[in-house]
């Protein structure tokens, strides 16, 4: 039987497979064992530092033992592993698993002198608290380059070893097989299949390299030419395949690097699959640097990360909106979908929607909304209480009705103020994009603000001076904006300093357009106002501004304006010693 080829091919090929394999699985018994082990300890050390880090401000701030104790407890239930927090003095501050006031003191216990030394200590022994062999992994808790303790995360030693032999027993089973296996299709198919297959092996290892424009040259017409036939087709077939998947991918990675939301994928461990470009930019990270990472790792968020397993685990879409503190405070609308084939879920996909500019607009516009009712309720509330007071017989006394009138008058004219101010603002905004501009002569247009509100300085015996510091050149702006934004500035100069100060514009020609000072000696801003003056109706002393009669307007239109003409404003102001406003026009499309 033995001096058939069929046969001899059969044992040798049967020997050398069976050699082949117990070798491989002996390599590959001790290659998984030694990645189970490495895995191990690199997960326990993860979570060890991990919780570390987040105990280094309590151990700074002096948390309680009780608190530690608690968050040993916690931790377990987050890490399927026995958390000890433990102080520089070798104390038990904490235990997942026995009481910490039984347990002695750990400072000499190997693994702890190698944390209190700043390094990461591991140790496996038996263990009394818990009865059973434990392998142990240390690390120190540590801020500001001092040490205040260490947090020490153990397995049992005999989950390793369950590991360990399941990867023996499934190498065990797969060898078996796969002698069998080699048995029955070797002698079945060594005598007639040999040159073929060599061929179709060479082939085969070819197209694996890439060259996947090869065929079997087969001539046979029994079940080996059929065979060479169901290869090429199967080559032909392959080569399709690939050109549909590459063009399809293809497809997907332009539609993800194009999307501005982010999409992040995950496997049914928590562990990331994909990212798109817009993730990259969103949290500052590389693809190639997180890939195979869990969320929690690269995001650093705990509400993103429970979201995602909570849709792993759900097996359902949902969505909602996350407030993302790091790199950036951002908050994101996020959409899961499950991953599937046919065994069931296998990951999550989610869309992160950058939704903080929008909600930041909602509340402006509630603000807007609420203020804006609010300035109109103040003139509308006194004009109908004065007219009512009239109406019960005021008007009877003439010198009463007649100054209710007054009063009625002046908050019809705050009221027609404010409403101006509101056009003006609206105005300004549509227009972004189609302000007309023209060339305009900035020198006579200040002259011309000077010459509108002298009287009003006069009244209050200010003096109103201008100092041109050179030639200006005639700058392309929308003239009617640039004249009111002027107005505005002057106006609140001359409202707001007393009798007898003084107000200087200053005009000069920077390098890239004219810087313009309106400065006065007035009652000055405090410097924790000085942000906010540019909001809509924002007001530092509300009862004096409208006693004055502003609107709360006048600096937002001034901004809006500025910023239609790309240019930019800086405030500088003391208390009682005035504030001067400097704006800056760039010269851009000058004539």
């Amino acid at each position: 039987m033995f001096k058939s080829i069929k046969w001899r091919l059969t044992a040798v090929f049967f020997s050398v497979t069976a050699v082949f394999l117990f070798l491989l699985g002996f390599y590959l018994m001790n290659l998984m064992e030694e990645y189970l082990y490495d895995k191990t300890q690199e997960n326990m050390v993860s979570y060890a530092k991990l919780l570390a880090d987040n105990l280094k401000d309590d151990f700074s701030d002096g948390a309680g033992a009780e608190y530690f104790d608690v968050y040993a407890h916690e931790a377990q239930r987050d890490i399927a592993a026995r958390v000890t927090v433990i102080d520089a003095k070798g104390q038990v501050l904490g235990d997942s698993v026995a009481d910490k006031d039984s347990m002695v003191n750990h400072f000499s216990r190997p693994e702890i002198q190698k944390a209190l030394d700043n390094q990461t200590g591991k140790a496996i022994r038996y263990s009394s608290s818990a009865g059973k062999r434990m392998i142990y992994f240390a690390v120190p808790v540590k801020k500001d380059n001092d040490i205040y303790g260490a947090v020490r995360v153990a397995v049992p030693w005999s989950e390793i070893e369950a590991g360990q032999n399941h990867i023996r027993w499934s190498i065990g089973t797969a060898i078996f097989v796969a002698l069998i296996l080699t048995v029955v299709v070797v002698s079945s198919f060594t005598s007639t299949l040999v040159v073929p297959l060599q061929e179709m092996t060479w082939v085969a290892k070819e197209m694996a390299e890439g060259k996947l424009d090869l065929n079997v040259d087969v001539k046979a017409k029994d079940e080996i030419g059929a065979l060479g036939s169901g290869f090429n087709y199967m080559a032909q077939r392959l080569r399709d395949t690939i050109s549909q998947i590459t063009e399809e991918r293809n497809k997907v990675s332009a539609i993800l690097t194009s999307m501005n939301d982010g999409v992040i994928a995950i496997d049914g461990k928590g562990n990331i699959l994909l990212i798109n470009p817009a993730i990259e930019r969103m949290f500052h990270i590389k693809y190639e640097h997180i890939l195979g990472k869990s969320v929690i790792e690269v995001v650093r968020n705990f509400d993103l990360e429970r979201l995602l397993h909570l849709a792993l685990s759900s097996s359902e879409s949902i969505t909602r909106e996350l407030q993302v503190f790091t790199p950036d405070p951002k908050t994101f609308r996020v959409s899961t979908a499950p991953l599937t084939n046919e065994t069931g879920v296998v990951g999550v996909v989610a869309v992160m929607r950058d939704v903080t500019a929008f909600r930041e607009v909602e509340r402006m516009k509630t603000d807007f909304v609420a203020n804006v009712s609010h300035e109109l309720r103040t003139p509308l509330t006194s004009i109908k209480g004065f007219v009512e007071t009239l109406l019960d017989g005021a008007l009877k006394e003439p010198e009463t009705a007649r100054h209710f009138l007054e009063i009625i008058n002046d908050e019809a004219d705050r009221l027609n103020r404010l409403i101006g101010d509101l056009l003006s603002l609206s105005r300004i905004e549509a227009k972004q994009g189609e302000i007309h501009k023209t060339l305009v002569n900035l020198e006579r247009l200040i002259s011309n603000v000077v010459s509108v509100l002298s009287p009003q300085a006069n009244e209050k015996s200010l003096s109103l001076n201008v100092d041109i510091k050179s030639p200006l050149p005639a700058l392309k702006v929308d003239s009617d904006m640039i004249g009111q934004l002027m107005i505005n500035l002057v106006d609140n100069a001359i409202k707001y300093t007393p009798e007898g100060g003084s107000i200087n514009i200053t005009a000069i020609r920077v390098k890239n357009g004219i810087k313009v000072a309106v400065k006065d000696t007035g009652i000055g801003i405090p410097w924790e106002s000085i942000p906010r003056l540019f909001e809509r109706f924002y007001r530092v002393d509300k009862a004096r501004s409208r006693e004055m009669g502003g609107t709360g307007l006048g600096l937002a239109i001034v901004k809006h304006i500025l910023e239609v003409h790309g240019g930019t404003i800086d405030i500088a102001s003391r208390v009682g010693r005035g504030s001067t406003f400097t704006f800056f026009l760039p010269s851009g499309d000058q004539g």
